[in-house]
């Protein structure tokens, strides 16, 4: 079985400066997407009919890149979701988006001043870019794109989702995604809402958000508040691959850069890895590969550690970074708070 999820990544540069993104840790130099890598990949997907769905976003805001709109007509016969900042999308971009887009996801982390707080700009230029989006799907007679709401929370926000909920509505999005804080920054570090343990107040929160939910008409998804025994790559799962600004592919976000992350409060270094470049081979050849073949196997059958609720986990040097775990296999995902559905995307 190939590949039948894209997550595409045009840009890692972004037109804003979040306090809780992956990019506050990272000491790489920016990039765009190589119009030739871009054709190159459109080129060889014409070619594939298992790719089903394309999510052009990434680490960086996808409308930002200077070849968005070409990627849009390149990538028009699949089922494209567009994560995005929402800040961006003008009139002659909410046209395009409108024709080809299925889903747009938004982030939004609080009402005016905790949105302004986190992000450094304006609710209302988010609010009127979508709502002219909505403006043009109705005259078009178009029931796409649908509109999520993503909402990253922490203990800094928490008590803003129900605020975020009615933006939401006032936005007719479909449904609020909510996903948990991964600490980037040591000054975030002990921001998460989520335990190890028992974690009864934060259930009785999501409790009441599914309730707010209900009564608001919008469907919620709600991450994992505790750690729980289940593991789950929907990464792998899912058969996605991941493909930087650089052409790099990776099997996840959380490979697909070297940033600082803070599990539980300690700190651990995650290291980029990566399966091949779209600039020297192909997309299927990397996907083929007996390495990834093997990743992905590892991944499935859960032959790696646990160490999130390991015993050894204080003294254990092999969770200072991503590079190796004490199977002797690399790179580590035992640490990976995606699998334990603490953070979830679209």
């Amino acid at each position: 079985m190939g590949t039948q999820k894209l997550y595409l990544e045009l840009t890692d540069k972004c037109n804003l400066n979040c306090k809780m993104c992956y990019r506050e840790s990272w000491s790489q130099v920016f990039g765009d997407m190589k119009d030739d890598t871009l054709n190159k990949l459109a080129n060889e997907l014409k070619t594939q009919d298992e790719i089903k769905e394309i999510v052009i976003g990434g680490i960086g805001e996808p409308t930002f890149a200077k070849n968005f709109i070409v990627a849009l007509e390149l990538l028009k016969d699949y089922k494209i979701t567009l994560t995005t900042n929402g800040t961006l999308i003008d009139e002659e971009m909410a046209e395009y988006i409108v024709k080809y887009v299925d889903t747009v996801t938004v982030s939004i982390d609080g009402a005016s001043d905790k949105y302004r707080e986190i992000r450094g700009a304006s609710l209302d230029t988010l609010e009127s870019n979508i709502k002219r989006l909505n403006k043009l799907k109705h005259l078009n007679k178009s029931k796409t794109p649908k509109i999520d709401v993503q909402c990253v929370l922490s203990n800094e926000n928490s008590d803003e989702i129900f605020k975020v909920m009615d933006i939401a509505r006032e936005l007719e999005a479909n449904r609020v995604i909510v996903s948990n804080i991964i600490p980037q920054v040591e000054t975030n570090k002990d921001s998460i809402l989520y335990t190890r343990y028992e974690n009864s107040e934060i259930k009785n929160l999501f409790q009441k958000i599914m309730l707010h939910g209900m009564h608001r008409g919008i469907k919620v998804s709600l991450p994992n508040c505790e750690l729980k025994t289940m593991r789950n790559c929907s990464f792998v799962e899912d058969s996605c691959a991941f493909i930087c600004s650089s052409g790099d592919v990776s099997p996840c976000y959380r490979f697909s850069h070297e940033y600082t992350e803070y599990v539980f409060g300690r700190e651990k270094q995650i290291n980029k890895f990566i399966f091949g470049n779209l600039e020297k081979d192909s997309l299927k050849d990397i996907w083929n590969s007996e390495r990834y073949i093997e990743f992905r196997e590892r991944i499935l059958n859960n032959g790696y550690p646990s160490c999130l609720d390991c015993d050894l986990v204080d003294g254990c040097d092999y969770v200072i970074d991503t590079d190796m775990d004490c199977f002797g296999v690399s790179p580590s995902c035992g640490d990976c708070l995606w699998s334990r559905r603490f953070t979830q995307c679209p």
